[in-house]
């Protein structure tokens, strides 16, 4: 009985940090730097164009990270939130950009 309820304790704990198939532990973090990462190519001046080839730049490189972890889905959802950041902030941009 109590190997039993070891082994269901067990299976319980490793059901709870089973994320599945599409999802990533490191979803939050991604969706924030994706975020911040966005917020700082839109606070910069797009006339200078040196300055927002290196906020994207950075942006990218905080991506490539998850990328050679290799996280798809951290990939993705960062992605997801430097595209929405940018279109919800600066539209003119995200057109440029995106299309």
């Amino acid at each position: 009985m109590r190997k039993l309820t070891i082994v269901s304790a067990l299976v319980a704990m490793l059901a709870a940090c089973h994320h599945g198939p599409g999802h990533s532990p490191l979803e939050g973090q991604a969706r924030r730097q994706g975020a911040e990462a966005a917020a700082a190519v839109v606070a910069v001046d797009h006339a200078d164009t040196l300055a927002l080839q290196e906020a994207i730049l950075n942006a990218k490189a905080l991506q490539s990270r998850y990328a050679l972890m290799p996280d798809t889905v951290a990939v993705r959802v960062f992605d997801e939130a430097f595209r929405q950041y940018v279109s919800q902030h600066d539209d003119a941009l995200y057109r440029a950009m995106f299309r």
